[in-house]
């Protein structure tokens, strides 16, 4: 086990956007050097279950999802208070989210 590793074992990290591309690429990559999840998403609910189910398969009851529009800010600490709920702690945010919006 590398020293970057264990450092990143049992922490915790906040995704936002954290279901799709860069952000599952992300996710992916943290799960793997040890760290807890938190995946935020909106309107990708069946890419994080099947993202959840993918990492739990490896580490079970690693990752939690939390499905919130980031726009309504009232929302945002209820976020971090179910990450903190889960795992006790919440270490490390990933700002990933995006807004898909094309005009046709």
């Amino acid at each position: 086990m590398n020293a970057n590793r264990k450092a990143l074992e049992d922490k915790v990290a906040l995704i936002t956007g954290g279901a799709r591309r860069i952000g599952a690429c992300i996710a992916r990559t943290l799960h793997h050097e040890g760290m807890k999840l938190v995946i935020h998403y909106h309107g990708s609910a069946e890419a994080a279950r099947e993202l959840q189910a993918e990492l739990h398969h490896h580490r079970p009851d690693s990752v939690l999802l939390v499905g919130t529009d980031l726009l309504d800010l009232a929302k945002l600490e209820k976020l971090v208070s179910q990450a903190t709920h889960e795992f006790g702690q919440l270490d490390v945010l990933v700002n990933n989210r995006s807004e898909e919006r094309f005009s046709r």
